[in-house]
């Protein structure tokens, strides 16, 4: 311990106070408060006696009800005002929290110092702490002390009493302390130690019957406790009460668990499903029962299962699993689960800010953008709780498949960990170039066949396509929203024109029809094509990787289907990934260009920004001339786009308001569809959205359905979450540019006040699909069967996508999911 009473480690501790008690001073959870402070008063005026016999809701454990009886005392004589009554209802768990960092501290202080401050750190200061204990003012840092003082006795002490003490003390706290019972009796069957484990169950159950005595000894002092923990576990009988578990993501929270699914209740599936996981979990882990400090991981795992997968289950009881699985990580030095300790962290915290929001609006802390965010993405933070269980649970295969070594002590050294070379490519330049040509010439066919079909406006174009022959005619209604179009139409000025005047150039080309609207953005779809190839093979430095990342996006469905309509979508993505490229290799004036011409299409061209930003600062790092191109072209060409407006007769002003027009258009829409689907679901494909079905004619029927690849799409989510774990591994820049990309062209969407579609996520799909190649190229023996099965799925889907007419038994046959029809 003599880093403890270093000075410079007391300097630490006594700024994590100061942290913590400065957050104790902001807005607690006023529910729970008001109960605090009203127990304390209840307990002031009469005594722990007769407290559970008083004419109020009092159910609660005892041992947090000595120090609000305590407090209770001392207001009767010194009046506690209304502001520091709560703060001081928060100081044991303030204190409890520096405790398990100090514990934590302790144990890997012999390891490495360095360590050892960063773990204390990383727990003390962690966001979800604070708010959980320091902000919202519950115990659940109690509970996490108690039991990680109950292991640390048991497996570093070998001293039965107070390990058995220290777990009684939590469950007076809370109930759900008795979950880790299992988990200890499984160790000390593995470890041998019956008589051990009879001593340990005699000594809490003494404990605990001395310890709530008071509360209990005038009306029940020996199964007072047994009851009243019945009691509460009754008190909220529904699937999750705010829990974003396996409850929430199916059927919701909030619904009663004496519901059944195939006649059983709710209730008891909720105890199937954690009798299941700990047992997975025991079968899994066996071996690690026999090694003691691996009981850390496995408690904690345990309370994740915990967390997930009984009914009637609270957004805290997460809590109590991060100081096990921080404390398990920092000993083995396993960079992995340090990197799932802060995703775990962080998906607690968006769960707890939630109920908080909710229910504590009057709170600054509380804003209703983020709760709507919350409440629109929990069934999302809900299947990713899921994962990281399965990721714990499958950690070592993981590990062991995708080669991970790198140990938590390199995260301290200086240093820096080289990126692995990827394999060996054995085809020649000229061979690769020639499966480019092969995939270029695919995805030109896939995109120009039948795309004259249907011959009239379909979906959006209505919008965009009407609009754009308006404008090929000159009629100054195609600039004008106030007028009222032709039923069925509508003039289309919620989004820049330069599609729109690509259009205009398709019909004065091919004449004014489908084919004309349509062919300008399926060729800048093959264009597409060959920038992810680009993009690829620079950012990389690898032609192989190029040719596989293109390979994987000509065969992705939603590309296909937004390229084959008049529509702005496909000239953003061709424009944005130009200008990538071309900053890529520092050619400023084309790249501001491209970003001008992608902004003036759709202003979602602002995410390049922090993209470009990105690139610069890890690749550049200095201002230069041309950097300037970026702020003279943007507006010279976005107005620019605007002359046949101006040429129709109207002038700034009208230019002006149009773009008010725009933005109050796309942030205050209030509408509803049928295929509406929310951001998270995306990545998943659970919701695509259908653009065309025509009538059935003699047996056949054409529906254009804006899907994508199945097979892309899941191969492809799961890359980008090897590829997150090779970039943690190698510090990996060039992976860490591709995960940004993909990310913030459609996680920003959660913040959008407007109802969304699938083919939002189409800028994110050409990242999806590097991410694809770069693991294929890591891993080549998956190339031939993932592209021959994205190849077939891509064929078999063809007909959706193109609107071919089909037989009513093959399109039927699509609609895998009731979610997909």
């Amino acid at each position: 311990m003599k880093a403890i009473t270093h000075k410079n480690f007391y300097v630490i501790i006594l700024f994590v106070l100061v942290v913590r008690l400065v957050f104790a001073l902001f807005p607690s959870f006023t529910i729970d408060m008001n109960n605090w402070i009203a127990w304390s008063r209840m307990l002031g005026t009469s005594s722990p006696l007769n407290f559970y016999s008083l004419p109020a809701w009092t159910d609660y454990t005892p041992f947090f009800l000595y120090y609000l009886w305590i407090l209770g005392v001392v207001g009767k004589s010194v009046e506690i005002g209304s502001q520091l009554y709560p703060f001081l209802i928060k100081l044991p768990a303030i204190f409890a929290d520096i405790g398990i960092g100090l514990l934590i501290y302790r144990l890997l202080f012999e390891k490495n110092y360095k360590i050892a401050r960063f773990a204390f750190l990383a727990y003390t200061v962690n966001p979800v702490v604070i708010f959980a204990n320091s902000i919202w003012g519950q115990t659940d840092g109690l509970i996490a002390f108690f039991l990680l003082l109950c292991v640390y006795f048991l497996v570093e002490k070998k001293n039965i009493v107070l390990s058995s003490l220290f777990w009684s003390i939590s469950l007076l706290i809370k109930p759900q302390a008795s979950f880790c019972l299992p988990v200890l009796l499984i160790y000390f069957l593995v470890q041998k130690k019956a008589k051990k484990a009879l001593l340990f169950l005699i000594y809490s159950a003494v404990f605990a019957l001395v310890i709530g005595l008071p509360f209990f000894i005038y009306q029940n002092p020996i199964f007072g406790l047994p009851k009243l923990i019945l009691k509460m576990s009754n008190e909220s009988p529904f699937t999750s009460v705010m829990a974003f578990n396996f409850w929430a993501l199916t059927p919701g929270m909030w619904i009663s668990d004496a519901l059944t699914f195939l006649g059983i209740k709710y209730a008891y599936w909720g105890a199937v499903l954690l009798a299941t996981g700990l047992l997975t979990i025991t079968i899994k882990f066996w071996k690690l029962f026999k090694t003691p400090r691996q009981l850390y991981f496995i408690l904690g795992i345990s309370y994740l299962a915990f967390f997930l997968f009984p009914t009637r289950v609270h957004e805290r009881y997460i809590l109590v699993s991060l100081p096990f699985l921080l404390l398990s990580a920092t000993l083995a030095g396993s960079k992995l689960e340090i990197a799932l300790y802060f995703a775990l962290s962080t998906l607690s915290l968006i769960n707890i800010y939630h109920p908080y929001a909710y229910y504590t609006q009057a709170s600054f802390l509380s804003n209703s953008n983020l709760l709507n965010v919350t409440t629109s993405s929990y069934k999302f933070i809900s299947l990713l709780f899921l994962l990281l269980f399965l990721v714990y649970i499958f950690k070592d295969n993981l590990l062991k498949r995708l080669n991970f070594r790198l140990k938590l002590r390199q995260v301290f050294q200086l240093t820096a960990v080289k990126v692995n070379p990827l394999p060996v490519c054995a085809l020649q330049t000229k061979k690769l170039r020639k499966f480019l040509l092969i995939i270029l010439a695919f995805s030109f066919i896939t995109r120009i066949a039948w795309l004259g079909s249907p011959g009239q406006e379909y979906f959006d174009e209505v919008y965009h396509a009407f609009t754009a022959r308006q404008i090929l005619h000159g009629n100054p209604k195609a600039w004008e929203w106030w007028n009222t179009p032709p039923e069925g139409f509508a003039y289309e000025w919620t989004h820049p024109p330069l599609a729109k005047l690509g259009m205009v150039m398709g019909m004065k080309i091919f004449g004014e029809n489908s084919f004309g609207w349509r062919i300008p953005g399926a060729l800048l779809g093959v264009g597409s094509v060959f920038l992810v190839y680009l993009l690829a093979k620079t950012i990389f430095n690898d032609e192989l990787l190029g040719v596989l990342s293109s390979a994987v996006f000509s065969l992705e469905g939603l590309p296909v289907v937004m390229s084959r309509i008049g529509m702005n979508d496909s000239y953003f993505l061709f424009f944005a990934l130009l200008s990538i490229y071309f900053f890529l290799t520092k050619k400023d004036f084309y790249s501001a260009l491209a970003f001008s011409l992608s902004a003036s299409s759709k202003w979602s061209a602002i995410w390049l920004v922090p993209i470009l930003g990105l690139i610069w600062f890890t690749r550049r790092k200095k201002i230069e001339v041309s950097n300037l191109w970026f702020l003279l072209l943007p507006p010279v060409i976005y107005l620019a786009s605007y002359i046949p407006l101006f040429i129709t007769g109207h002038n700034l002003s009208i230019f002006w308001e149009m773009q008010k027009q725009m933005w109050w258009y796309h942030t205050r829409l209030v509408a509803t569809h049928p295929y509406t689907s929310s951001w998270w679901s995306w990545p998943l494909l659970l919701r695509p959205i259908y653009l065309y079905t025509s009538n059935e004619v003699g047996g056949l029927v054409a529906r254009i359905y804006a899907t994508g690849n199945p097979v892309v799409f899941w191969f492809g989510l799961l890359s980008v979450v090897c590829s997150f774990f090779y970039m943690l591994y190698e510090k990996n820049k060039k992976l860490a540019l591709v995960i940004f990309s993909y990310l913030i062209f459609f996680v920003p969407w959660a913040a959008s006040p407007r109802i969304m579609f699938l083919y939002h996520y189409l800028p994110s799909i050409p990242f999806l699909a590097i991410a694809s190649g770069f693991v294929l190229r890591k891993n080549p023996r998956l190339i031939t069967p993932v592209l021959i099965t994205m190849f077939i799925a891509f064929l078999y889907f063809y007909p959706h996508y193109a609107g071919l007419r089909i037989p009513l038994d093959l399109d039927t046959s699509y609609y895998w999911f009731t979610s997909w029809r």
